[in-house]
């Protein structure tokens, strides 16, 4: 019985030891910040959706849409008013795609880019500063 008490024992002293040793993991304020639908965009697009990501360094706007001839998918990514990229593939309902990217300095670009980000709450896009 003493050597189960005293084995007991040891085991509950490594595993509290390692427990208060174990190297604290840092979590990361990162992910979905919020996420709005049937949004009044260009492109005209039916059930459509975007969702404000946060991650490191930037955060990324991912919308989608239903256009007649298929779906659309756009990222924004940007830091407070700035755009850093930007860009949008199209598939169509017959299986093939297109892809570009935005020129970022087109005004209608800018335009579309804040229109997007307007419909999302302040207080969501105060982390992306």
């Amino acid at each position: 019985m003493k050597l189960k008490t005293l084995i007991l024992t040891g085991l509950a002293g490594i595993a509290l030891t390692a427990c208060t040793t174990a190297p604290k993991i840092q979590t990361l304020d990162l992910g979905v910040l919020q996420e709005v639908s049937d949004l009044d965009v260009y492109p005209n697009t039916t059930n459509n959706k975007a969702k404000l990501t946060k991650f490191d360094d930037k955060c990324v706007i991912e919308f989608t849409g239903n256009l007649e001839a298929g779906k659309v998918v756009e990222q924004w990514s940007f830091r407070g008013f700035t755009l850093i990229s930007g860009g949008s593939a199209t598939f169509a309902k017959d299986g093939t795609s297109t892809a570009n990217t935005f020129d970022l300095h087109a005004p209608e670009v800018q335009k579309n880019f804040l229109a997007l980000r307007h419909n999302f709450h302040k207080d969501a896009l105060a982390q992306c500063d």
